[in-house]
């Protein structure tokens, strides 16, 4: 079939096919010796071969990752009349492997070996005092890794394996995920989920070619068809559209997480799994998750909770109202001893209105339930799965992420906020700007409360070859930057300011 379809385009799967039978068949027959196999091009059609070609090109390429399988989900869709069962819709294209396979992996490959297996507490002394500091750097120094070790070493053992003496480890999981877009033109893009060990020191993971990174899955998104589907059934779709697509984007979310926290997943959380490791020594592995990165508006997808609603944090529920006290003695204590809960029963609720009823999702019925809470009416996938037995809490899952939350954040707005107190300086402001782009060193530009500021970018060199790098557009501007632009912006300025 290469030689079919290279060179000349005059050739049509008709001479292909007499080429076979006129020729490539008769010297087969020749030369073929009796103890060999039937002929191989017997029953040769080219344009079957043909299409098989075009079906395997059309197959997503999973070579760059072992294990990877092709998987469909379903979502419930409501119908919008009351007792009438919901519609399901099914989202094609989730890649995912497995995350039992993924601990195997890490634990038998060589970067292994500088696992910590056991955790420990660090202290730091000052030579010039007898007192000891508590140092929080890593997953496995930490707190919350030791209570779970502590745990592991109590746990009951499978039926199948009551006597086992071997080793019991903790795999401290640390999730992350993402939307990405793959090109400043177009629709394409990615979703992907990665999992690395918290068992690894983070100066290893943050390494780009230590191999500490595992891909776990990659999320469809909802498809365009999904609004032709939906309007052929419910009776309020052009009035109720935003609502329904972004409900039914929270349901696959979820859908995803469901069927990633799998049975085999599930009974390792609870018993173990015996692997041998890199260094040859069978340990009995428990999987804990302990982290999740992601942005805000993800963040608000796995707390199942409102973007930006009345108690907007996924860890806490303090009030949208009082978030000016951010930072205070009060606000301190209300997000430690106020954690969000997961209002499993009220989110229950919700759904039969919803479904059930034929209640909108924003309802007022709905909004009485879960309005207060910031709740929204989808059943989460880690409370589901890992709460009742295991003890999880979604809302301690989800950590501070310093790249969306602060870079791109806080010191995003920060950064415009400084330029505009240029811009506002007077006659002088847009010189006081261009100087400022061209790095160069400005003094006293901004005089607040007898505050100086001095801005040295070009005295400033790079540092390494890609840590902090050269800037080469206008800073004022702001164009086009990435996080890590921003984060060079900010390592510049701290030790700059006076």
């Amino acid at each position: 079939m290469h030689w079919a379809n290279t060179g000349s385009n005059l050739k049509s799967n008709e001479e292909v096919n007499r080429l076979v039978k006129d020729v490539i068949n008769p010297l087969i027959e020749e030369v073929r010796q009796p103890e060999f196999a039937a002929d191989p091009f017997r029953g040769f059609d080219a344009s079957r071969e043909n299409q098989r070609t075009n079906r395997a090109a059309a197959e997503p390429d999973l070579s760059f990752a072992t294990g990877f399988k092709k998987s469909s989900v379903k979502i419930q869709v409501p119908s919008g009349f009351e007792h009438v069962p919901p519609a399901e819709f099914t989202v094609d294209g989730l890649l995912h492997t497995s995350l039992v396979d993924t601990i195997k992996l890490a634990f038998t490959e060589p970067l292994s070996k500088k696992f910590h297996l056991s955790p420990f507490e660090y202290y730091h002394q000052r030579p010039d005092s007898e007192h000891h500091e508590r140092v929080y750097g890593e997953l496995y120094t930490s707190p919350a890794f030791i209570q779970e070790h502590d745990k592991v070493q109590r746990a009951s053992l499978p039926s199948d394996d009551t006597s086992c003496t071997r080793e019991r480890v903790v795999a401290g999981l640390m999730l992350w995920s993402d939307s990405t877009h793959l090109a400043n033109f177009g629709v394409a893009k990615l979703w992907p989920i990665y999992v690395m060990f918290g068992n690894l020191s983070k100066y290893i993971r943050a390494m780009p070619n230590s191999g500490a990174c595992h891909h776990l899955a990659y999320i469809p998104s909802l498809p365009d068809s999904f609004s032709d589907f939906a309007s052929k059934f419910h009776p309020k779709w052009q009035s109720q559209r935003s609502e329904i697509l972004t409900h039914c984007r929270r349901e696959l979310m979820h859908e995803v997480w469901k069927l990633l926290l799998d049975e085999e997943f599930l009974k390792a959380y609870e018993y173990g799994i015996v692997i041998r490791c890199a260094d040859g020594v069978e340990r009995r592995i428990y999987p804990r998750i302990f982290t999740y990165s992601a942005d805000y508006p993800e963040k608000v997808l796995l707390a199942t909770i409102r973007d930006k609603g009345m108690c907007p944090c996924p860890r806490c529920m303090v009030a949208k109202s009082v978030l000016d006290q951010l930072g205070c003695d009060d606000d301190s204590h209300v997000r430690t001893d106020n954690v969000r809960p997961y209002f499993k029963s009220k989110v229950k609720a919700a759904r039969r209105l919803i479904y059930n009823g034929a209640v909108p999702i924003r309802g007022a019925k709905v909004e009485r339930q879960l309005k207060e809470t910031s709740s929204v009416p989808t059943l989460n996938a880690f409370m589901d799965k890992l709460a009742l037995q295991f003890n999880f809490n979604v809302s301690q899952m989800l950590v501070v992420d310093l790249l969306h939350e602060f870079e791109l954040g806080v010191w995003k707005a920060f950064f415009a906020h400084l330029v505009r107190i240029l811009y506002a300086q007077g006659p002088s402001s847009v010189a006081k700007v261009a100087e400022l782009d061209r790095r160069q060193v400005i003094s006293s530009l901004i005089n607040v409360n007898e505050l100086s500021i001095f801005f040295r970018f070009r005295q400033v060199p790079a540092f390494g070859h890609s840590t902090i790098r050269h800037f080469a557009t206008n800073a004022s501007e702001m164009k086009k930057l990435a996080a890590r632009d921003f984060e060079d912006l900010l390592q510049v300025r701290y030790p700059l300011f006076n």
